[in-house]
């Protein structure tokens, strides 16, 4: 059984913020450190550096040769930061799919055969279906910050290299030089809102930190398995960190599909006969009973 009563205590306990994180931040320094490629085993000599336009330019070209990802093989780890450290919860396989029209994101999580929930959203809104106790919950946008296990289908359009949603067209993006990677740092004013790491040699977009209005490291994303389906070089592991909410959260594509026709229902809320639906928007995370909340 998924443990949502402990997964949800974890966070409430406070203990979520009581340091950095360590793991994956950790890899990332040493992988940039050591020379070696988060993409996999080097692939020859780094090339010479190229503009920032043309680096952008690449990532632009790379996110157009897609419209839908659909995955019937993935595998979904989530982590919470206890006293004792990590916890991580058992592993669930599941079906992905994601529209990057509308954008929409449907996501099914099972255990032994078993359903553990049903994401469905859109670019207002998520319906988390949680069957063991027959609850909907519901929100938007900002309602996604009460659930940080959650992936917003904005989030994958970043992840997967679209340089509009990472920021990288704005004119205040400054781009360095690493030995293995381009550093693409994006600012509002003088406040820095996200670093973006692209593999040299793959032009490929590696790992992404997005910060908060205070400077503080809210979201971190590593990607890597990067393989060719489809005419797509697209990774095959995300791992997303929230140190601020105390949790991991890492996603395995099996064997993604490219560019399948995806029925624009699929993201949109369906009809739940008898069960409860709590909106985020109006009611306490509290209430949800499969996260401990009271009957």
């Amino acid at each position: 059984m998924f443990r949502w009563r402990e997964l949800f205590r974890a966070r409430r306990s406070g203990q979520s913020r009581s340091g950095p994180l360590r793991g994956w931040a950790a890899a990332l320094v040493l992988g940039l450190s050591s020379g070696c490629s988060l993409l996999g085993r080097p692939l020859g000599p780094v090339p010479p550096p190229v503009p920032q336009e043309q680096v952008v330019a690449a990532l632009r070209e790379r996110a157009d040769c897609f419209r839908t990802v659909k995955d019937g093989d993935v595998s979904l780890l989530i982590e919470v930061q206890t006293e004792k450290g990590f916890e991580r919860q058992p592993t669930l396989g599941g079906v992905v799919a994601f529209d990057r029209q509308w954008p929409g994101l449907w996501m099914l999580a099972t255990k032994m055969g078993m359903e553990v929930f049903l994401l469905r959203a859109d670019s207002e809104r998520f319906w988390l279906e949680l069957p063991r106790t027959h609850e909907v919950v519901t929100g938007g946008r900002h309602a996604y910050r009460q659930l940080p296990y959650l992936i917003s289908p904005y989030e994958v359009l970043a992840w997967f290299g679209s340089p509009a949603w990472l920021g990288l067209t704005s004119e205040s993006t400054r781009m360095s030089l690493l030995p293995e990677h381009y550093r693409l740092d994006v600012y509002a004013g003088q406040m820095l809102l996200r670093t973006v790491l692209v593999d040299r040699r793959r032009l490929a977009v590696t790992a992404i930190a997005e910060y908060d209005a205070l400077g503080r490291l809210s979201t971190e994303v590593l990607m890597d398995r990067y393989r060719e389906a489809g005419g797509v070089l697209f990774p095959h592991r995300l791992a997303v960190s929230r140190p601020l909410d105390g949790c991991r959260v890492q996603l395995r594509l099996g064997r993604p599909k490219f560019n399948v026709e995806l029925k624009p229902q699929l993201f949109r809320p369906a009809r739940w006969e008898g069960w409860r639906v709590i909106d985020l928007d109006r009611e306490p995370l509290s209430s949800v009973r499969a996260f401990g909340g009271e009957p």
